[in-house]
Formats: C-alpha cells, structure tokens, sequence
C-alpha cells in the first residue's frame, strides 16, 4: 500500500483501476504457469473398429474374443472397463509392432485411449491369453504324431528309422531395444545385438508349437537352451519307443536329438546327402519361426527394458503370448492361416550348415551317433534302389 492510499482515500476509479490491474495479471499468471504450450493430442478411436472391420472371417474374430473372458475383465465398480474386443486390440496392435511403431504415445493416439491404458489392456490380455496356455500349447496324442510320421513317410518317399522324427526344434534370438540393466552382457548374442533365447519345437506339417523354451539370455547357446525343453528333461514323457526331434549343427547328437553333420564328417558323400535331406525337413522349422515373428513383429525388437528379475520375467511373457496365439489361429484359422504365412522366413535364423560353437555332447552323444549312422544307411539304401546313388 502506498502512502497516497494511508492519506487519501480512494475513490471508485481507483478502486475499479486496481481490480483489473489485479485481474490482469491473474490471468498472465494463468496463461504462462507452463513453460512449454499445450495442445491438444489428437486421438481417433478407430482401432478396434477397423480390426474387425477388416476381418477375414467375422466369426473366427468373434469366436476368438468369446474365449478371453476371465475375471480380469470384470470388476464390482459401477464403471466398467472398456470392451474386450477393444483391449484384444489394442494388445494385438502393440503384438504385432516393433521400434517407434511400438511406443505408447502412438498406440494410445491410434486406438483413443489414454496411455496409460495401453499397459494396463495389455497386462488384462496377457493374463487371459496365459490362462489357455494348457488347451493350445500341448503334447501331442498318438494319432496326432502317426499323422506327422505319415507326412515324413510322404516327403521322404519310404518308410523307415526317419518316420520317428515328428518334431524338430530351432532357436532364435528376440533383440532388445537396449541393453538391461541388469547383468547387461549376460544378453550380448553373437549378432552384435542385446536379446532373450526362445527355442520353439514344431511339428512339420502344420508348424504348430508343441514345446517351447524361454527364459535364457542371448547369450546362451542353443544346445544349452535345448537341454531345458521338455523334449530333454521329460524326454521318456514327451517321446515314446525309437522316437526323436530333428535339429541343425547347433545342437549335439544324441537318441533323442538327431543333427546335420559338423564339418569334417559333413563332407563325406553319404553325410552330405543325409544332410540335405535332413534339411528339407527341418527347413520348416524355419518356417514356423518365420510365421511366428512375421504376424507377431515384436519379436524382432522387444520395447521392455530389464532391469531387474521382475522386468526380466514380464519380458519373457511377451514371448508365450505369441507362442499360444500361434497355436490358436491354427486352430480357428488351419489352413488359411498356412497359405498366407507359410513363405514367411525367419530373417537371418538360417544356420543349418556348419556351426563353430561348442554345444553339450559326452556319452549321450556317442550314443546318439548309432542312430544317425542307422538313418544314413536307411536313406543310401533308399536312393540305391530308386538309381540316385
């Protein structure tokens, strides 16, 4: 207050003149209290909309929407959450992107949504999904694995020791957008990059995932990823009799895995054959991958930072949840899902030939040599016959 307002009393004018002066810069005061200018982000809600719009079969989405129905979805609030089909959406969205396209911002602006609802739509699916791992990702019953043994009756041209093999396995790496945190050069992988390992066993005739193995780091070789699938820890459970799952060099020789030949023993003429019959076979293990992370492209980059054994664990769940969903097209979809994905290949998985790495061998080695000696004579005596020797 200024000494001319302690003498002299102020009149209307004065009174009027201060109030807007105060007004005034009240209301710079609430135009400038952000350092940075605010617009609005616009949002257009038509995710959700055009993925089924754009639906090749409205039933087979329907159908699929109708088996996510957990509690998660349902609460006791008076506000409910947002529709299903949207969250579906918005998690297979982020499911099928990877790098900028993966980021929150853009997601939450395609689907109009907030950001924050994108993980929390993501973590709902992702229970759901998890929730039938038992009834998609399964062992297969005894007619199911003749039905493999018929088609590589069919592919091979005779029938023998070969028909065994109903099931092949193959690794690959997912990258990581970064290096973690956590015991970072643990995930240092032989391509230069940060990753997780995922070994995936497939049957060849329909490239459905049978077994699968994650959890490793990048660095960890896949013969010692292997010995982690039930194919190696439950193999008198997940084989019956003389059976056995195919593989590259990477993996050791033993009765239950049979590999392509190491250099030098791969330049004999009777080897070479065996090994590029083996992988005419095994090449669509390099098919299923290929469809795998070509539907579902994070894969190719994971957005999950790990840094620490809780982040580690989330990451690996974005590695089931395609793997089930995998099993569960094929189910809904069958053969159009084969058709439209069966040319896709695992971008640079490809290493059927010589692999320089040490993998696990020891007795089970020796004693799986036999064997593969048993289908090499099985497949000469074959070609002998037909006049191909």
């Amino acid at each position: 207050m200024s000494t001319r307002d302690q003498f002299m009393p102020l009149d209307f004018q004065d009174h009027l003149r201060q109030f807007c002066f105060d007004t005034t810069v009240l209301v710079a005061l609430l135009q400038t209290r952000y350092l940075q200018p605010r617009y609005r982000i616009p949002k257009y809600g038509n995710l959700h909309t055009l993925a089924w719009a754009y639906a090749e079969n409205s039933w087979s989405q329907k159908h699929f929407v109708d088996m996510l129905q957990p509690s998660v979805f349902f609460n006791n609030s008076n506000t409910p959450q947002t529709p299903v089909e949207q969250q579906l959406a918005v998690t297979l969205y982020r499911l099928g992107h990877y790098g900028n396209a993966a980021s929150l911002r853009i997601i939450a602006q395609t689907a109009g949504v907030a950001e924050g609802s994108v993980p929390l739509f993501t973590e709902r699916c992702f229970t759901a999904i998890e929730s039938l791992q038992e009834f998609f990702v399964r062992k297969l019953t005894r007619e199911e694995k003749e039905v493999e043994k018929c088609w590589i009756n069919e592919q091979l041209g005779f029938r023998g020791t070969w028909r065994e093999g109903w099931v092949m396995y193959d690794g690959t790496i997912v990258p990581l957008f970064r290096k973690p945190g956590l015991n970072g050069d643990a995930y240092f992988t032989r391509k230069s990059n940060y990753g997780l390992n995922l070994q995936i066993g497939n049957v060849p005739s329909t490239l459905r995932i049978v077994d699968y193995v994650h959890g490793l780091t990048g660095s960890a070789h896949d013969a010692n990823a292997f010995q982690y699938t039930a194919a190696s820890v439950h193999a008198d459970w997940f084989f019956e009799g003389e059976e056995f799952t195919w593989g590259d060099s990477a993996y050791g020789v033993t009765p239950r895995m049979i590999s392509v030949h190491k250099k030098p023993a791969s330049q004999i003429y009777e080897n070479s054959k065996f090994d590029t019959a083996l992988s005419r076979l095994w090449v669509e293990s390099e098919h299923c991958l290929g469809s795998l992370k070509g539907r579902f492209q994070c894969l190719k980059g994971l957005c999950v930072g790990i840094d620490s054994k809780e982040q580690h664990y989330q990451a690996t769940r974005w590695m089931t949840v395609p793997v089930i969903l995998h099993n569960m097209i094929l189910d809904v979809e069958g053969v159009t899902f084969l058709l439209n994905h069966l040319e896709e290949a695992a971008e640079g998985d490809t290493h059927i030939g010589d692999d320089g790495g040490d993998h696990a061998g020891g007795d089970d080695e020796e004693a799986g040599e036999p064997k593969r000696r048993i289908l090499v004579a099985e497949l000469m005596a074959y070609r002998e016959a037909c006049g191909q020797n």
